[in-house]
C-alpha cells in the first residue's frame, strides 16, 4: 500500500510561524464602500446594544451582496462583524431572546459562513483567530502585544478573555511543524530524533499551559459570567432560554430554523492537533469505554501504512465531513449523549474548512503513539533499553501535559460559571434577574462558596477539590436571564445539577471525561508516573 504523505501546512491555510492565526493582521476595516453600513453599526453597536435600539438599527439594514468580498482577509472581517451584530441581536440586552434574525444579517452571514466553510454562528475562529490587532508592528504576538477589535459587552475582561486564546494559539504555532516532524522521524525509524521533538513539544505545551493560567490576571469571573458569557451561546439546546426549535434566519433555506452551537474552546484546532498527536481519544459524554492504559490503540500507521487492526472507526468519529451543504447546516445536530459523535469531534464542524480538512489528513497519518507503544511491546517490562524507557518516558510528559492544560480548563470553569452561577448577582436586580432571585447571594455565602477560590491545580483530586467548595449542584443555565419565570435571554430553570456551556453541553461531566481520556492515552497509568525520574514540571 503506498504510502499517504503527511501534510503541509501551508496547503491548509496554516503557517508554520503563526500556526492557525493569520500570516497577516485581521483587517480593521472593510474598505469597499459597499459595507460602510456594516462597519457603521459594527462601530456603535455596543451602544445600540446598551441602549436597546440594536434591533431597530438591523432592520433598517439592507441586504448586501457578501460575494463581494473577494479577499480571505474581507470575508473575515466580514464574518466577525456578522457573528457580533447576530449575536447581540438574538440575546438582546433587557430584551426576550429573538428567535428569528432578520435577512439583513441572515443572508449574508450564511454566504460569507459558505465561503469560509464554517457554519453561521459565533465561533472560536471568528472572536479569537480573527478579532485582534498588534499594538506595535514590529512586536511580538503575545499578551504583551496584543488587542480586540470587538467585543459584545464593551469590557476589557472580555478582551483578556479573548486574547489569552489567541496568544495560546501563537505560543502552540510551533507545536505543529513539530508534531509534522516528529511524524516523519516515527517513518524514518529516527528514534533519537524523535525523543528530541518530543521533547520541544513538551516544552510547548508547557508554555500554553502557562499562557492559560494568566486568564484569572485580568477577566473578572463575575463580569465574565454576567456580562459576557450569555452573548457567546448558540442556539442548540437553548429550550430553556425560549429558542426550543433555535433561530430562523430569514431569507435563507426558506426561512427554516437552525440549531448550532455557540463559541467554545473546544472549536481550536490546535488542541485536537494534539489530541491527534497523542492518541488522545473522545467519546461521547457518559458514554466512555472502560480501556486500560495504553491499550486501547493497537499499533499501526508507524511507517505510514495502516493496519486494519488499528481502530478502523477512528476517522469516522474523529472527523466530521466538510460538507457545509445547506442540508447539514439546517439539520438537528446529534445528540450530545448519544451516538458516535462526540461533542468535541462536533465542534469540527464550526471551524474553517481548510483546518477542519487538516485535521483529517493529519488523523490519517498519525503515528507516533502506536510507535511508542509498539517499542513499549517489544520488550519485557524491566528490560527495555534506556532510549526506548527515555522514549516513552517523554511521551506520557506530553500526554501529562495536555492533561494538565484540561485540569487548568476545569479549574477555570469551576471559578468562572459553576461558582458564579451559585453565587447569583451582586446586586439584586442586576439589571437581569427577577426578585425571587435577590437572596441567591446571600445563600452562597452563607455556604461559604462567596470568598472560596480553588487555587490552580495539576491533577483530578485538586479539580475534585475545586468543584467541591462550589454549592454542588447549580440548577440554572444563566440565571441572570430569568426573569418572573420568562424566558428573558439565555435560560430558564433546567434539572437540577446540570450547568450547560455556550456550546450546550453538559459542562462539568464533559470536561472530566475529556481530562480522563487525556489521562487514558499515557503508556504507564498516571499512579507510576511520578515515581519515574522525570523532568517535567507538574
Amino acid at each position: 500500500m503506498a504510502v499517504k504523505e503527511l501534510p503541509v501546512l501551508t496547503n491548509y491555510d496554516i503557517s508554520p510561524v503563526t500556526g492557525f492565526l493569520p500570516t497577516d493582521e485581521p483587517l480593521q476595516l472593510l474598505s469597499d464602500p459597499y459595507f460602510q453600513p456594516w462597519e457603521d453599526t459594527f462601530n456603535s453597536f455596543n451602544g445600540l446594544l446598551l441602549a436597546s435600539r440594536l434591533r431597530q438599527r438591523v432592520q433598517e439594514l439592507p441586504v448586501l451582496d457578501a460575494s463581494r468580498l473577494k479577499t480571505k482577509a474581507e470575508q473575515r472581517r466580514g464574518y466577525l462583524i456578522l457573528c457580533m451584530l447576530s449575536h447581540a441581536y438574538v440575546w438582546g440586552k433587557h430584551e426576550v431572546a429573538a428567535e428569528s434574525l432578520p435577512a439583513s444579517l441572515a443572508v449574508p452571514w450564511q454566504k460569507v459562513a459558505d465561503m469560509l466553510e464554517m457554519q453561521p454562528v459565533l465561533t472560536h475562529a471568528a472572536v479569537v483567530l480573527w478579532n485582534w490587532r498588534l499594538l506595535y508592528k514590529d512586536g511580538p504576538r503575545d499578551l504583551s502585544n496584543l488587542d480586540t477589535l470587538a467585543t459584545l459587552s464593551g469590557s476589557s475582561d472580555e478582551s483578556w478573555f479573548y486574547l489569552v486564546t489567541t496568544a495560546i494559539e501563537a505560543t502552540g504555532a510551533p507545536v505543529l511543524s513539530k508534531i509534522l516532524s516528529a511524524m516523519q522521524l516515527v517513518r524514518d525509524a529516527d528514534q533519537t530524533g524523535l525523543i528530541q521533538e518530543l521533547e520541544a513539544i513538551r516544552g510547548i505545551i508547557m508554555d500554553l499551559v502557562a499562557v492559560l493560567r494568566r486568564m484569572f490576571e485580568r477577566c473578572d469571573p463575575y463580569v465574565f459570567y454576567w456580562k459576557v458569557r450569555p452573548y457567546l451561546a448558540g442556539w442548540e439546546n437553548m429550550t430553556e432560554a425560549g429558542l426550543p426549535n433555535g433561530v430562523r434566519y430569514e431569507g435563507v433555506d426558506n426561512g427554516q430554523y437552525k440549531r448550532l452551537a455557540g463559541g467554545s474552546a473546544a472549536q481550536s484546532s490546535l488542541i485536537h492537533v494534539l489530541d491527534i498527536a497523542f492518541g488522545v481519544e473522545h467519546h461521547p459524554t457518559g458514554f466512555r469505554p472502560n480501556k486500560s492504559h495504553g491499550a486501547h490503540t493497537n499499533a499501526a500507521h508507524v511507517n505510514g501504512h495502516t493496519s486494519n487492526s488499528y481502530n478502523d472507526a477512528a476517522p469516522k468519529a474523529q472527523g466530521l465531513a466538510p460538507s457545509t451543504t445547506e442540508a447539514a447546516a439546517t439539520a438537528p445536530a446529534p445528540a450530545l449523549g448519544s451516538g458516535s459523535t462526540n461533542f468535541i469531534q462536533k465542534m469540527r464542524f464550526y471551524m474553517p474548512g481548510p483546518h477542519r480538512n487538516f485535521l483529517t489528513h493529519l488523523t490519517d497519518v498519525a503515528n507516533i503513539r502506536p510507535y511508542v507503544l509498539s517499542q513499549a511491546a517489544a520488550f519485557e517490562k524491566g528490560s527495555r533499553p534506556a532510549e526506548v524507557e527515555e522514549l516513552i518516558t517523554v511521551y506520557d510528559e506530553c500526554v501529562h501535559q495536555i492533561k494538565v492544560f484540561r485540569d487548568v480548563h476545569i479549574q477555570m470553569v469551576t471559578l468562572y460559571i459553576v461558582m458564579q452561577a451559585n453565587r447569583g448577582p451582586s446586586i439584586s436586580h442586576g439589571g437581569f434577574v427577577s426578585p425571587s432571585h435577590a437572596h441567591a447571594p446571600k445563600k452562597a455565602e452563607a455556604n461559604g462558596t462567596a470568598e472560596k477560590t480553588a487555587p490552580v491545580a495539576n491533577g483530578a483530586d485538586e479539580t475534585s477539590a475545586s468543584l467541591a467548595s462550589a454549592k454542588k449542584g447549580s440548577s440554572i443555565l444563566y440565571p441572570q436571564k430569568v426573569i418572573f419565570g420568562a424566558p428573558y435571554g439565555l435560560a430558564k430553570k433546567q434539572e437540577e445539577g446540570v450547568v450547560r456551556g455556550t456550546g450546550g453541553t453538559d459542562l462539568i461531566p464533559f470536561l472530566r471525561q475529556s481530562r480522563d481520556e487525556t489521562n487514558d492515552s499515557k503508556i504507564v497509568p498516571t499512579s507510576s508516573i511520578g515515581t519515574r525520574k522525570s523532568s517535567f514540571a507538574a
